[in-house]
């Protein structure tokens, strides 16, 4: 039986510039940390020369073994990102992840020059994520929906 894919979207209005907050945003490693998703290990010892290979990863979480392949990175700096993990273990069948940086636009101040000007970024950052089965119906929306967005 499939069940329904969750989905969840953040939006805010920053006050740099897209280059500006690349680096934080781009950051997944540090993102997980932050917003509590435990050490990712490599199952297989990643390949030299293989840059945009898939990769398959693990982390364990409630004593629950999760194990995924990560398709490859889409990256282009410094507006979006995303990425596909297609899951072989754990309550979760695949997570998908994009980030979109917009540079914001107001008009320009001067009346002889109408010409917008750049005053900030809106930063969207969205995740699908379609359970395994029905420890995954419960985990996504709380693991997701509460506490990685109250740690955003």
């Amino acid at each position: 039986m499939p069940f329904r894919e969750f989905h969840y979207r953040w939006e805010y209005d920053l006050e740099s510039s897209p280059e500006q907050l690349w680096p934080l945003v781009a950051d997944t490693n540090r993102f997980n940390r932050d917003t509590g998703v435990p050490a990712v290990e490599s199952v297989i010892s990643e390949s030299k020369g293989l840059k945009n290979a898939r990769r398959r990863l693990r982390l364990s979480t409630f004593g629950i073994p999760i194990e995924w392949e990560e398709q490859p990175f889409e990256w282009v700096r410094p507006r979006r990102f995303g990425v596909v993990r297609r899951y072989s273990k754990g309550p979760v069948a695949e997570l998908r992840v994009f980030a979109e940086l917009s540079p914001l636009e107001t008009a320009g101040n001067n009346s002889s020059s109408p010409k917008k000007q750049s005053s900030g970024t809106k930063l969207v950052y969205e995740v699908w994520a379609r359970p395994k089965n029905i420890i995954g119906l419960i985990a996504i929306p709380i693991q997701i929906g509460v506490i990685s967005a109250r740690n955003f």
